[in-house]
């Protein structure tokens, strides 16, 4: 899922001279795979309690290596754009079903299960662009990486073939967390729209980004390596941290963390160190961030199948807007804008998280007295 996830990105130069189009046209693509990862998402969550998370995660792993391969051998536009669709729903659902299985599985106590399975997306991310920039390199084409997808894609389904699927768990006595209000689950949305805009806008365009400022060579794909080598480890290292530290201050230092990367980039104009630096720190500043938030809800507040699935799906229209967005500056006032859009993205998130903390606690502690009043 991480490779398929972050094959565009790497492949947008590719993609233009193939198809013969700009980078705000392959930039649509980004739109087409995120409008369909809410809709994945969104029926993920359905599915996950009427058929059991294996099922449905058997299915987006077939749907999604088959979307690599029409982009890999696409011919024309319009391949590749069907391509983007069976990636963006199948990942969407398999996304949505994942957490919503950690969650299930660790009620109360996720915060290390789910930086564990984040971790492994992030692999398949870092290994995106090296794949991407040597099956270019060697073959002029991406055929490969379809290769590499659906070898893993074959061990993914025997693995969960011999498997028995979480489901949600019933409400222990001294484990009593409600359920998470309707308010909650859009100020929480809200986070994750601005907390993917940032990190798909950035790691989707860093590419070219680094191609513009003058690295050459295979540069650019080592720059997409190093933010997602970066953000890799940041998640092997929550997993011990987030059994130490409370997922506020894991997520609010993750956020701030971010800024000064995106300001080193920022500041450094188009100097090389600051583009390695910048991507290296705010890659490991964005790892820990989307699991963490879903175990900071999860410490005192019960995730269900559908409320788990609209949250996804919002962090599947930050994935939209952003990354569109960019591809539309890049075409028009150049590849700059594109840290400071995410800046000024990442910088809303950082002041969102303390939103919904306050309001998870208001509705856990609201919650505790309506039961010491019922007793």
């Amino acid at each position: 899922m991480g490779i398929a996830l972050s094959l565009l990105g790497p492949s947008v130069s590719y993609l233009e001279d193939h198809l013969g189009v700009s980078a705000g046209i392959v930039g649509i693509l980004f739109a087409v795979i995120a409008a369909s990862n809410f809709f994945g998402a969104i029926i993920g969550g359905r599915w996950v309690t009427r058929w059991g998370g294996h099922v449905v995660l058997r299915i987006g792993v077939v749907a999604f290596s088959v979307g690599v391969l029409f982009i890999a051998l696409a011919s024309t536009y319009l391949y590749a754009a069907f391509g983007a669709v069976l990636i963006g729903s199948a990942t969407g659902m398999t996304d949505a079903s994942m957490n919503i299985m950690v969650v299930w599985a660790r009620a109360g106590k996720s915060g290390p299960a789910l930086n564990a399975m984040h971790l492994l997306f992030g692999v398949g991310a870092l290994l995106a662009p090296l794949i991407v920039d040597r099956a270019i390199s060697f073959t002029d084409h991406l055929w490969p990486v379809s290769i590499v997808v659906g070898f893993f894609a074959v061990i993914s389904v025997a693995i969960l073939g011999r498997r028995e699927s979480p489901f949600e768990p019933e409400h222990a006595p001294d484990l009593h967390r409600p359920e998470l209000p309707t308010k909650v689950v859009v100020q929480v949305a809200v986070f994750f729209l601005l907390y993917v805009g940032g990190e798909v806008g950035f790691s989707g365009w860093i590419h070219t980004y680094a191609e513009d400022q003058g690295l050459g060579g295979s540069n650019p794909a080592f720059v997409t390596a190093v933010f997602w080598a970066s953000f890799a480890l940041a998640r092997l290292v929550a997993i011990p941290l987030s059994k130490i530290f409370r997922p506020l201050t894991i997520v609010g230092w993750a956020c701030g963390f971010s800024l000064v990367g995106l300001m080193i980039m920022i500041s450094g104009d188009t100097n090389a160190l600051s583009i390695w630096i910048g991507a290296g720190l705010f890659g490991f500043a964005s790892g820990p961030q989307y699991p963490t938030m879903i175990a900071m809800v999860d410490e005192k507040l019960s995730l269900s199948a559908q409320a788990t699935a609209w949250i996804v799906g919002a962090a599947a229209i930050g994935g939209l807007i952003v990354p569109v967005s960019i591809g539309s500056l890049i075409d028009t006032v150049g590849s700059t804008s594109m840290p400071v859009v995410v800046l000024g993205v990442c910088a809303l998130g950082f002041a969102w998280v303390f939103v919904v903390q306050r309001s998870i606690s208001h509705a856990s502690a609201h919650d505790r007295i309506d039961a010491l009043r019922q007793s």
